[in-house]
């Protein structure tokens, strides 16, 4: 009974500190573009310091894993682009004209895509709890963020579509671990897979002036060290989260994560004066109770 009870135990903790770590993210993708309420740095300048910094916090790792390269490089590139350098972009350019609220909730459609394309693509098996679930998590999140306008409906822009697409990239990058790296440890998936736009990254830090932004715009330095909180453990230390997550389990339960996002991204809205409605309390229930099913459907 004690070893059943461990892993369940870990995959929680994991499913917990990633909510808190991404949940957070947005706020810090916020404050990387604006400072006292003036441009800082721009989306693109955002991203590509972001994805540098991560692949320099990781690189330590990258010697003891290395070898495992050679045999997995083409899955480890679809999850390095459609897992961490795709979406870094498309999070940060909406991030300017939609509020981080609303981004989190779209980022909640993750879950969704893992299921529909595990389903057409890599073959899951699913049971109707898992949809249930999953359908269950989807309403929540999006109730949890309309609830936050007097309207009770969320303020959409073609933005909007960006975080979406993303959600649709963690979809795929989501099953590909599942199906094609397994075997390798989180760690070795990690490293490698931010290995490859890492570079990518820096060559974007030149390409857009952030050494020239960094000495003429004011408070451009305060930007970038809430680039590199973000990058540091919004990407570096959350992707080894990520990947043990979705070993341990699978794609679909691992991405229901982004289901408690939307609560930690509210959290930051209390905590900057923001008022919560009572209507929030119930669709975090019915997030909670998403999450829940998801998990009880994965259950062997």
């Amino acid at each position: 009974m004690h070893e059943e009870t461990k892993p369940d135990t870990t995959k929680w903790l994991l499913l917990v500190t990633l909510s808190l770590i991404w949940g957070s993210s947005f706020i810090l993708m916020k404050r990387g573009l604006y400072q006292n309420g003036m441009p800082a740095l721009s989306p693109l300048q955002l991203a590509s310091a972001r994805l540098f910094i991560a692949w320099v916090v990781l690189s330590p790792l990258l010697f003891k894993h290395a070898h495992h390269f050679r045999a997995h490089w083409k899955p480890l590139l679809g999850t390095a682009l459609l897992g961490n350098g795709i979406p870094a972009f498309l999070f940060a350019i909406a991030q300017t004209s939609i509020n981080s609220s609303l981004s989190g909730m779209l980022n909640s459609l993750t879950p969704l895509f893992t299921l529909l394309i595990g389903v057409m693509l890599f073959s899951i098996r699913i049971r109707a709890i898992n949809v249930v679930g999953i359908l269950l998590g989807l309403v929540g999140a999006m109730g949890t963020i309309a609830y936050r306008h007097g309207d009770g409906l969320p303020s959409w822009t073609v933005h909007a579509v960006l975080p979406a697409i993303g959600a649709l990239c963690y979809g795929f990058s989501g099953n590909i671990i599942k199906r094609w790296l397994y075997m390798l440890p989180a760690a070795a998936t990690s490293v490698l897979a931010i290995s490859m736009v890492g570079p990518l990254g820096l060559i974007g830090v030149m390409a857009t002036g952030l050494p020239h932004t960094l000495a003429t715009v004011p408070n451009a330095w305060h930007a970038l060290g809430f680039t590199a909180i973000l990058a540091t453990f919004g990407t570096g230390i959350s992707l080894i989260l990520w990947n043990a997550l979705i070993k341990r389990t699978s794609a679909v339960w691992a991405s229901s994560v982004t289901y408690l996002m939307p609560i930690v991204a509210i959290g930051w809205g209390v905590l900057d004066g923001e008022i919560l409605m009572p209507m929030q309390f119930l669709m975090i229930a019915v997030i909670l109770l998403g999450v829940y099913l998801v998990n009880l459907g994965a259950r062997k």
